[in-house]
């Protein structure tokens, strides 16, 4: 509590893949490093910066990984629960022993990988349901996500599947985008459905999509989460079934599309809403992360100067004593597109409305 005796509120953003690696044509300089974000500057001198590992022993730089870590759970080795953790996020019921698979809607070209995330999809209903007229049976049913996120649930499967991230297989033959798996009928089904998706896709029109990419399968983790009092304000589902799963509320954000084009002032204004009758707010910002799939350096840079626009500056201004804390989950690269394992940046600052009383854009 503070000395007034009232409890502090407490706020985390995360700026998803923010960190990132130097680039050689910046001179050593990241697209953070690059970005005019005062906001976040003047919290880096009014409070402490400190560097964190965020990734545990034995496994792979990823969201639900890392999200899970900052949120003091004991992550085991070799954590695969992401594309479960999505299907808690839009409220689809699973089974213990149901094995979860992500599919994203991706375009190529002449054979080659361009895109992990196709554009123009306003809605992948159809898609969908064409996959599901083609595959669906007791066992395979797809589920419709947001935009180019969407689901696969195999019913009482035990096998495990082996897929690359489909982020990193940009620039990649279409043919990396099959799948390898210890049950002989699942891997042909699978890649059955990824050597369909160009044909399927065509008759859709679901934006620029002409294929799929099946990867971060996982299944009920078997770890304890460790429960959470809050809000979660989040465009993507993953994080969202991630608050879901530790205790928090999770609304809908209109606008909230967990890409570039996400809308950051309806995001703000959500979290705003929940400091008002919450302790505890996490806000997650996806668009950092999008931007370093496309290996768009100058996209980032633009992203982040705008998040500290319209999430940083409004947020210092809140009538609201709290201890702010903005940091990214994991690196990503701009250069090759790749989660990074590497420590992140933290800054922590404790606001008090009193000290802020005047508009910061005041004091910059």
């Amino acid at each position: 509590m503070n000395k007034e005796g009232f409890d502090i509120k407490k706020i985390l953003v995360i700026l998803d893949g923010m960190d990132d690696e130097p680039r050689q044509d910046t001179h050593g300089l990241t697209p953070r490093d690059l970005a005019f974000m005062p906001a976040l500057e003047r919290m880096e001198k009014e409070g402490n910066v400190t560097l964190i590992k965020t990734i545990p022993h034995g496994n792979e730089p990823a969201t639900d990984v890392a999200i899970l870590k900052i949120l003091g759970n004991d992550v085991p080795e070799s954590f695969s629960g992401r594309a479960w953790l999505e299907a808690l996020g839009e409220g689809i019921d699973v089974n213990d022993s149901d094995l979860c698979i992500r599919c994203n809607l991706i375009r190529t070209d002449n054979g080659i990988i361009v895109s992990h995330a196709a554009e123009g999809i306003e809605d992948s209903s159809i898609a969908i349901e064409s996959f599901n007229s083609r595959f669906a049976n007791g066992r395979f049913k797809f589920y419709k996500g947001r935009g180019y996120r969407n689901l696969l649930i195999i019913k009482n499967c035990n096998s495990n599947i082996r897929a690359r991230p489909v982020h990193t297989l940009v620039g990649s033959e279409f043919e990396s985008l099959y799948v390898d798996c210890d049950d002989d009928d699942i891997r042909n089904t699978l890649n059955d459905i990824i050597s369909k998706a160009p044909e399927i896709l065509a008759a859709c029109r679901c934006g620029d999509a002409n294929g799929i990419a099946l990867w971060g399968s996982g299944r009920k983790p078997v770890m304890f989460p460790r429960k959470n009092e809050g809000v979660v304000v989040a465009g993507v589902s993953l994080v969202k079934g991630i608050g879901k799963w530790m205790g928090m509320e999770a609304p809908d954000v209109k606008g909230a599309s967990g890409g570039i084009d996400t809308d950051l002032k309806a995001k703000m204004a959500t979290a705003a809403d929940a400091l008002r009758d919450n302790r505890f707010v996490l806000l997650h910002i996806e668009a950092p992360d999008e931007a370093s799939h496309m290996r768009s350096p100058e996209i980032k840079k633009d992203i982040l100067e705008t998040i500290d626009r319209d999430v940083l500056m409004p947020l210092l201004n809140l009538p609201f004593d709290m201890d702010v804390t903005v940091m990214s989950d994991h690196a990503t690269s701009s250069i090759t597109g790749a989660h990074l394992d590497i420590p992140v940046k933290v800054v922590e600052c404790h606001i008090r409305n009193k000290s802020f009383h005047n508009p910061i854009s005041d004091k910059i």
